[in-house]
């Protein structure tokens, strides 16, 4: 987990350097990256979607053991551990999501595109917000 949290405060920093113009790339180069990191982006909100069924399986059958297994598989899915309630692959996905987001945006940054990078942003939590409801 400290690891993930690095990783995105290097790049919410590169972002805050890109904003006050102490990050610049060429233009292609730093769209080129955009798009590679929004495409990756959409992929794992894709993952994240079919990880989200992951919380009722079934076909385990009727033994006690294969009842626990379902409910450690279920948790390690999407209802994390007693211990860490974030211990799951729903968690971990949204974490490289933010990562690949912020990536995202520290490039746009870069190449002075900050308009766009509030326009997303506003998009993405709207439709966050949609998915909510």
């Amino acid at each position: 987990m400290a690891d993930t949290e690095s990783h995105l405060q290097q790049w919410r920093t590169l972002k805050e350097q890109g904003i006050n113009g102490e990050f610049r790339l060429d233009t292609e180069i730093g769209q080129a990256l955009h798009d590679r990191c929004e495409a990756l982006r959409q992929q794992l909100l894709y993952i994240r979607r079919d990880a989200q069924q992951l919380d009722r399986l079934s076909g385990y059958g009727g033994l006690p053991s294969a009842n626990e297994l379902r409910v450690k598989f279920e948790q390690k899915a999407t209802g994390g551990a007693p211990h860490d309630p974030n211990d799951n692959a729903l968690a971990r996905i949204d974490q490289h999501i933010e990562i690949v987001t912020t990536m995202r945006d520290a490039y746009l940054a870069a190449i002075g595109q900050l308009q766009a990078v509030d326009e997303e942003s506003s998009r993405t939590l709207t439709a966050q917000g949609d998915e909510i409801n």
